[in-house]
């Protein structure tokens, strides 16, 4: 066989031995030494590998006993000389060098030849071959074989090297990751806590508010409902809160009725005329013709969600404007919407208004689309129903807010 031959082979095995995942590293390394060795033609070999950058040691070896044996850089083996000056080191019986007089007993021969492994300009290890068969001499085509191959071998090292990284980071990462998940179920625990707690004092104040309103007199009364409308937005943000995080986690069962769609919206306006009252907005509902339709829900719950809506409208409706408020219908499903003359939502916040948190500001002309609550809500209410939610608007001004639910 052709020296070209044997070397194109010889890198073939060493890079299926280096992608073989079945091997472990120290296999990887034992095989790879015994295909250089075969291809050297030697009976000696070894590779060493960098430790703490101050330290060789033995990790394969045709010699299983110096396994496992280390030298320091600082003393005068051959191997230290090819670390510090990164260049390969042949010596034989004819070389005028201080490395002739043997380092271990077990090398026969004197000629020997070492050869950096370097990646990224930086020393790795060192590959050792000695006792050549039949000869004590390399010649000049024996040694560029031995080169051509070690850019294989240190493919095969870094690759492992990559790997151990790799394994690291994950598991630093699934530690982390744990720890994340006990922070978050932690702080979800403290906010859904402290939201419970601060429902008892909001529905105390509401309750010595709804007391004073009876006894206010005519200048004072204007100032109670004021009061009882922050309160009840108060403990509608709170409501909002408890209930979004108890339909993300499944904790919130519907309580299913059959119930006339108008009644959802007349009882749903009820509870706004204050603020409608106060704001000078009045409501326009558009109401089916059909006494005999019925839909099935939690009749509490899409009432918050029609609440939700209204109120959205009333806080971005100018003074003297009309909030329609309605329900649309086919054989599969029914639509009820909220229909306002606001400063409307731009295309690109559609979808992001529904997100919990989101508060969309355009300082241009002072609007703000969402409290980031209230829809975040209606959202997840709707979707707990089976149904969808969603607005229409040109941007510029007015907005329709629906939601639709399966008949």
């Amino acid at each position: 066989m052709s020296p070209d031959r044997m070397l194109v082979e010889v890198i073939i095995r060493i890079t299926e031995i280096s992608n073989d995942r079945k091997l472990g590293f120290q296999e990887k390394l034992n095989k790879i030494l015994l295909e250089i060795v075969d291809c050297m033609q030697v009976n000696r070999g070894s590779i060493m590998l960098l430790k703490n950058r101050k330290t060789l040691e033995v990790m394969a070896s045709t010699n299983p006993e110096i396994i496992g044996v280390k030298q320091r850089l600082e003393v005068d083996f051959p191997s230290s000389w090819v670390v510090k000056n990164k260049k390969p080191l042949y010596v034989d019986s004819s070389s005028p060098c201080s490395f002739l007089v043997r380092q271990f007993q077990h090398y026969k021969g004197d000629a020997f030849f070492l050869v950096p492994l370097i990646s990224n300009d930086r020393v790795i290890g060192v590959v050792n071959v000695t006792n050549k068969i039949d000869s004590d001499f390399f010649n000049k085509e024996d040694r560029g074989i031995l080169l051509s191959i070690m850019g294989n071998v240190i493919i095969a090292l870094e690759n492992h090297r990559l790997a151990e990284s790799l394994k690291k980071q994950q598991k630093v990462l699934k530690k982390k990751n744990l720890e994340l998940r006990k922070l978050e179920k932690l702080r979800t625990e403290l906010f859904n806590m402290l939201i419970h707690d601060l429902k008892g004092p909001i529905s105390e104040i509401v309750a010595n508010l709804d007391i004073l309103s009876y006894t206010a007199k005519d200048e004072n009364i204007e100032f109670v409902e004021s009061a009882q409308s922050g309160c009840n937005t108060l403990y509608n943000m709170v409501s909002n809160l408890l209930d979004i995080a108890r339909l993300e986690e499944g904790k919130m069962p519907l309580i299913y009725e059959e119930i006339r769609p108008e009644e959802l919206i007349k009882e749903s306006i009820a509870g706004l005329l204050v603020s409608v009252k106060m704001k000078g907005l009045k409501f326009l509902e558009q109401l089916p013709d059909s006494d005999s339709l019925l839909v099935r829900c939690d009749r509490s719950m899409l009432t918050r969600v029609i609440q939700n809506l209204l109120t959205n409208a009333i806080s971005y409706s100018p003074s003297g404007e009309t909030i329609t408020v309605g329900i649309r219908h086919d054989l599969k499903d029914i639509e009820f919407f909220v229909k306002d003359n606001g400063p409307g939502v731009p295309e690109q916040y559609k979808e992001v208004i529904f997100d919990k948190y989101m508060q969309i500001d355009k300082k241009s002309d002072g609007r703000v689309y969402s409290t980031g609550l209230g829809l975040a809500f209606c959202k997840a209410a709707v979707e707990a129903h089976g149904g969808t939610v969603g607005v229409e608007s040109d941007g510029q001004k007015g907005s329709r807010f629906f939601f639709a639910l399966p008949l």
